[in-house]
């Protein structure tokens, strides 16, 4: 009877820790589609991640592209890929997905030629029909959209509403 226990307790850990959330499933997704959009010649969409992206993060990346088209061409406050935490992405990059508290994925970024390693965190809001969306990146441990916002805002001050 003890064997019985120990095999069905250890079955039940087993199938416990190889279930993923829906969040850990969500973001391993996202940076799946990455790798084979970036990894092409020609990429016609650097935004096709927006899609995973809740209506507050997309608000930040249209007044980021809105303030660039005013100011024809300049950068504003997104410079660097969110997602790689720099310029390019290495599809040979070694990605370690884990979840640090419920409903928050973080991606730790191996190091490669010419870039250390690096880290970027998601919250991801999932509803019950499986339908999720990241809600907040947290770059540095701050959160992307606050940082954003705040220097969006000193953008708008010093390049665009000049005097």
């Amino acid at each position: 009877m003890k064997k019985v226990f120990l095999v069905l307790l250890s079955l039940f850990f087993s199938s416990y820790v190889l279930a993923e959330s829906l969040q850990l499933q969500y973001i391993k997704g996202m940076y799946k589609e990455s790798v084979k959009f970036e990894s092409r010649e020609t990429n016609n969409n650097p935004y096709y991640y927006l899609k995973y992206f809740d209506s507050n993060i997309k608000k930040v990346y249209a007044r980021d592209n809105k303030y660039g088209e005013i100011t024809q061409g300049t950068t504003g406050c997104i410079d660097h890929g969110v997602l790689w935490q720099g310029q390019d992405l290495n599809p040979k990059a070694k990605l370690t997905f884990t979840e640090p508290m419920p409903g928050r994925v973080k991606v730790t970024i191996g190091a490669t030629k010419g870039l250390e390693k690096r880290s970027v965190a998601y919250q991801v809001k999932c509803k019950k029909d499986g339908d999720c969306r990241i809600t907040e990146i947290f770059e540095r441990g701050k959160p992307f959209t606050k940082e954003m916002t705040k220097c969006l805002d000193d953008f708008y001050h010093s390049e665009i509403k000049k005097g």
